[in-house]
């Protein structure tokens, strides 16, 4: 005679699906925080071959070709440019900032606003390119 089986729940939670919807919403995140770095202000970046996406955590300064300085999307002062960066540090709570500078500017300039920048409290400097195609 056989014995019926009894079946045996363990009441766990089924991971599969779990781990699925983890990793989709995970490169949800890493493809729109690549496309979303600062479309307000254009700025003509040098390209590279190993240029990384972009952090979206970092506060954008952007230097145009005519030298002009944006915080954000607010435009600002050579002179003021120290102070605003400090209110925006404190506004935003973080330390780093992702530098876009236009590829005519000049290295003096690229210079003068990393220096301003770290003399406001800057911890952290990436520059901001474009991926370079190959040739």
């Amino acid at each position: 005679m056989k014995l019926p089986r009894k079946w045996r729940d363990d009441g766990g939670i089924i991971m599969t699906p779990l781990i699925d919807m983890v990793f989709l919403t995970l490169i949800f995140f890493m493809v729109n925080a690549t496309l979303s770095i600062n479309p307000a202000i254009r700025v003509d970046l040098p390209r590279a071959r190993t240029s990384l996406g972009a952090i979206s955590e970092e506060i954008v300064v952007s230097v145009r070709a005519d030298g002009s300085l944006y915080i954000g999307e607010r435009m600002v002062s050579d002179a003021d440019f120290g102070l605003e960066l400090r209110r925006e540090m404190a506004r935003v709570g973080k330390r780093s900032i992702l530098l876009q500078g236009e590829r005519t500017i000049s290295y003096e300039k690229l210079i003068e606003v990393m220096d301003q920048a770290k003399l406001a409290g800057v911890g952290r400097i990436s520059l901001a390119t474009t991926r370079k195609t190959s040739p």
